[in-house]
């Protein structure tokens, strides 16, 4: 849908459920109304599971997105590995980091001869309490560790080195804010949405229910407006 459809339907849909109630919305506060839907929208299915159907996957493929980071280098030594040695982060001078995924769907590290390693997100906790717990050292079998220090991944081995780091996130949907004069295009027309057709439906229905509770409910329209938010 472009945007002027997705605000005639849900003007529509507004009146059939409060017709007295019906208040005249200005594009930029059905802007609004749309775009924290979608992102309503995004993470429902996203805790749906993503592979639960087909309807789920194609929703928010063009959200979904990859890269592989070739290059990984040694970190500052407030991190080490189970061995003692450095850990190990990406190369920023080599490529910049700015992925700005708020869904991990998959991730996994390589070394020079064994590929699709997998890779557990702990906490600093379990790593300070763990590090030096011989039941709990990372291997190639149950995975490597890895964790966020001011937004860069950190991975923590046996002591292996690691070559590369592949990751399949979700975009954050805000980055694709619903709003006039910003289309997505498809291979059929432009749309108001960066999400499949299929759901543009269900934004609209969600939208609604934002606006009716910007009327009567506006401390639970902050609360939906807070949620997920960046």
């Amino acid at each position: 849908m472009t945007f002027n459809e997705m605000r005639a339907e849900a003007e529509l849909l507004y009146e059939s459920i409060d017709s007295s109630n019906a208040p005249g919305f200005l594009d930029v506060e059905w802007g609004q109304f749309f775009t924290v839907a979608q992102r309503k929208i995004v993470m429902k299915i996203l805790n749906e599971g993503i592979n639960k159907n087909i309807h789920n996957q194609l929703a928010i493929e063009k959200l979904v997105q990859t890269d592989n980071y070739i290059d990984l280098t040694s970190t500052d030594t407030h991190y080490k590995n189970t061995d003692g040695t450095a850990a190990q982060t990406i190369d920023t001078g080599t490529k910049e980091f700015n992925l700005d995924f708020c869904w991990i769907l998959d991730e996994y590290v390589n070394t020079a001869t064994i590929n699709n390693i997998p890779i557990k997100r702990i906490t600093y906790d379990f790593y300070r309490t763990n590090l030096q717990n011989p039941f709990r050292i990372p291997d190639i079998e149950e995975g490597y560790w890895v964790l966020q220090f001011n937004n860069i991944p950190v991975f923590i081995t046996d002591g292996t080195t690691l070559t590369s780091y592949y990751i399949v996130g979700v975009e954050h949907p805000d980055k694709y804010p619903i709003s006039p004069g910003i289309v997505y295009p498809e291979t059929t027309g432009t749309e108001a949405s960066v999400l499949n057709k299929s759901v543009h439906s269900r934004i609209v229905e969600e939208a609604v229910t934002l606006a009716r509770m910007s009327v009567v409910d506006a401390q639970g329209y902050q609360l939906a407006l807070a949620e997920f938010a960046k």
